[in-house]
């Protein structure tokens, strides 16, 4: 009978002790580091056992406590006045999330959606309506729950916090961390970048009487999960991939978002550090990320900027190697900026402004070369960060134009030719080196050209990352302005994020003035071939809306060598020796100086993720047995006349050379004239003289300012 008695008084204990185990009010309460001084009510309560009004004097002090991100009242009428398009933009997003609806299109959402998707009753977390994994992804980075609270910080209403905290319920009831989700719903990235939004989220709905002790028990207790789970692993991929900086950005807002806790100032920490490695080896000398994607690089970029934003706010030390590399960042994007502020689609990137990380940077660094190619004012995103005073500080600030144009960033292989840094700009890009591995394409020797506000020629895309047929295609080096063998591609393509053979470039050469832009690089994959072929691409741009390419293929036996040119529409005819863009103004002609087969065919072009739009491609090619050089000129003739000559070279014997050994071109532009000597197989090693229009030259590339009589040796 007492054996029983004892039997039963267990079975009531049990649960009430399994209970206290598993309540995430006790769970976070003991956690807490007492020794804090804004602790101290709380301690009172929680050694008296007051585990209830523990959690209410935690949420008091939740709600006082000075934002991380938030920095205006929403009592603000600034922002109504100012910004009352962005508000109901805002708006517009909360209320169809309250109704379960779907679409990503945030600037930097990193895999945009056009088509909504609607759950008719509750949320799966890990569907995925259209074949594409990446729509789960996104749906699990939480990015529109910012703008539920923001819904409810602008308007007061509470049905927008009441979602808010319905759907954090929601999601976490049904996502345990367990090792399927870990490839859905739980894997590393989401996880990182829910940190973030979850806290600024947060702060706009802290007030709401929806938000209470219990939920906030719940809801730290999975930020807490988030942090444990980021911390547990830090291996090479990590180290090296952008995922790292993502992960262990979400560890850091942790770490400043829980700081009461007694793991807050190890968290700190290790994230630094962790994030130290990770800038230190992923982005370059030149501040360009090592991934060769500007989408990629800014989202790291936007990690770093807030973690240098929240150490100023904090007093927090950061390492120099964090803030001047953060700023190196900055300064890539200037660098490779197109004239309109977007970034270039190189690799996997989508044609997003990204004048609004730029103004953060330039807040953060006071730097007034930023701020020229930032917003001149405050936009609605940075208003929340800086607030009145921010803003004011911001908008008072002077800006200065960089003090060069074109430059080439010579750790990712990239150059960046303009004429000035006004809107109207001539803008060339090419791409000389390839490093870019899963988010980089096959896009050695591509180059894109913008003017006039215009995209002219392109990069055509990404616009998926389902392992297809679209995906290969975008990612071929047909989809990009390169060059081509017996149509084979120069990398050969695996799966959606690896190569089974991978194009690499040698003899890369670039050189700057006023005058010129020049650049030259070898493309070395067609070398696989049973008769090898090395393809050299050269590029001349002259400040004055003109471009000259020496394309160069060189074997023994025949082969189709091919140009590739593609166009962001179909707003393009074959003309004469070359092709004609159709707009109304500001056009763009492509003469091949010597005679080349042409074919327009249908294309696509992607300028963001889950986007394509018909446009058209150009094939320039010529079947030829041994060495062919193309020569080509591009131009805008509403802004430049232009007239050319093939030349004759002789050596300083007066023998004719041939065009497989030496080729000179005379372009006449408006009242002046250009004469470019190319040598291509010089008829001895040492050093060659070449008599062209009567001039006596020496050198490889060499540009003759005929009415000056003034030779630059290129090269």
């Amino acid at each position: 009978m007492k054996l029983k008695k004892i039997q039963i008084l267990v079975l009531l204990i049990i649960p009430f002790y399994i209970g206290k185990a598993q309540n995430p009010a006790l769970n976070i309460l003991k956690k807490l580091d007492f020794s804090q001084e804004q602790l101290e009510a709380l301690d009172v309560l929680y050694s008296n056992n007051q585990f209830n009004d523990s959690m209410e004097e935690l949420l008091k002090l939740y709600r006082e406590k000075d934002n991380l991100y938030l920095k205006i009242d929403s009592n603000d009428e600034f922002i109504k006045k100012t910004f009352s398009e962005e508000i109901g933009k805002s708006i517009e997003i909360a209320d169809q999330v309250r109704n379960n609806y779907f679409l990503f299109r945030y600037d930097w959402d990193m895999e945009k959606t056009n088509i909504p998707y609607q759950f008719n009753r509750e949320i799966d977390w890990t569907f995925i309506p259209n074949g594409d994994e990446e729509w789960c992804f996104m749906l699990n980075r939480h990015r529109f729950w910012i703008d539920l609270g923001r819904a409810y910080f602008i308007t007061g209403q509470e049905k927008y916090a009441k979602i808010f905290v319905n759907q954090v319920e929601h999601w976490i009831d049904n996502n345990p961390l367990d090792n399927d989700l870990k490839k859905m719903s739980w894997r590393r990235i989401e996880a990182g970048i829910r940190c973030e939004n979850w806290i600024k989220a947060f702060e706009y709905v802290k007030n709401s009487k929806y938000i209470t002790s219990d939920f906030l028990a719940k809801f730290i207790s999975t930020l807490i999960k988030h942090g444990e789970y980021i911390n547990s692993s830090f291996n090479n991929f990590s180290k090296t991939s952008n995922w790292g900086v993502l992960e262990y950005q979400g560890l850091f807002n942790l770490s400043q978002f829980l700081k009461e806790f007694k793991f807050a100032k190890q968290w700190e920490i290790e994230s630094l550090k962790k994030l130290t490695t990770c800038i230190n080896l992923q982005v370059l000398p030149d501040g360009g990320h090592w991934e060769q994607s500007p989408m990629y690089h800014n989202e790291v970029f936007h990690c770093f900027l807030n973690i240098n934003y929240i150490a100023q706010q904090n007093n927090l030390k950061l390492s120099d190697d964090i803030i001047q590399k953060t700023k190196k960042m900055a300064f890539a994007n200037v660098i490779w900026q197109k004239p309109n502020y977007h970034q270039p689609l190189l690799g996997d990137s989508d044609d997003t402004d990204t004048r609004g990380l730029l103004t953060f940077a330039s807040y953060l660094f006071s730097d007034q070369v930023l701020k020229s190619r930032a917003f001149t004012k405050v936009d609605y995103e940075n208003y929340f960060l800086l607030g009145k005073e921010g803003m004011i500080k911001y908008n008072e600030m002077i800006s200065e134009k960089p003090n060069f144009a074109s430059r080439y960033m010579e750790s990712l292989g990239d150059f960046y030719m303009r004429s000035s840094w006004e809107e109207d700009a001539n803008y060339l890009s090419i791409h000389l080196k390839k490093m870019g591995a899963g988010h980089g394409h096959d896009n050695l020797l591509h180059f894109t050209l913008f003017s006039k506000g215009k995209d002219y020629l392109v990069d055509s895309g990404r616009y998926s990352y389902v392992d297809d047929q679209w995906r290969e295609l975008f990612k071929s080096n047909k989809s990009h302005n390169t060059l081509g063998v017996d149509n084979l591609t120069n990398s050969i393509y695996s799966d959606s994020w690896t190569n089974s053979f991978e194009a690499r470039s040698e003899g890369v050469f670039t050189k700057s003035n006023e005058l010129y832009d020049y650049a030259e690089a070898e493309n070395t994959a067609y070398k696989r071939l049973k008769d090898p072929v090395s393809v050299k691409r050269r590029v001349i741009s002259l400040k004055s809306h003109v471009w000259l390419f020496f394309d160069s293929f060189y074997s023994n036996k025949q082969h189709r060598y091919s140009q590739y040119f593609n166009f962001p529409n179909d707003s393009i005819k074959k003309q004469n020796d070359g092709l004609e863009t159709t707009y109304n103004k500001n056009n763009l002609i492509i003469k091949s100086i010597k005679k080349s087969d042409i074919v327009l065919s249908n294309a696509w072009y992607s300028p963001e993720y889950n986007l394509k739009i018909k446009s058209k491609r150009a094939e320039l090619y010529k079947d030829y047995n041994g060495f062919y050089n193309f020569i080509t000129l591009l131009y805008l003739p509403d802004e430049t006349h232009v007239t050319f000559k093939k030349e004759l070279v002789y050596n300083r014997n007066n023998v004719l050379l041939s065009d497989s050994d030496v080729e000179g071109v005379t372009l006449f532009i408006n009242n002046t004239s250009y004469t470019i000597l190319v040598v291509h197989n010089s008829p001895a090693p040492a050093v060659q003289f070449f008599k062209i229009n009567n001039q006596l030259v020496s050198g490889e590339v060499v540009l003759i300012e005929n009415d000056k009589n003034r030779i630059h040796v290129i090269k």
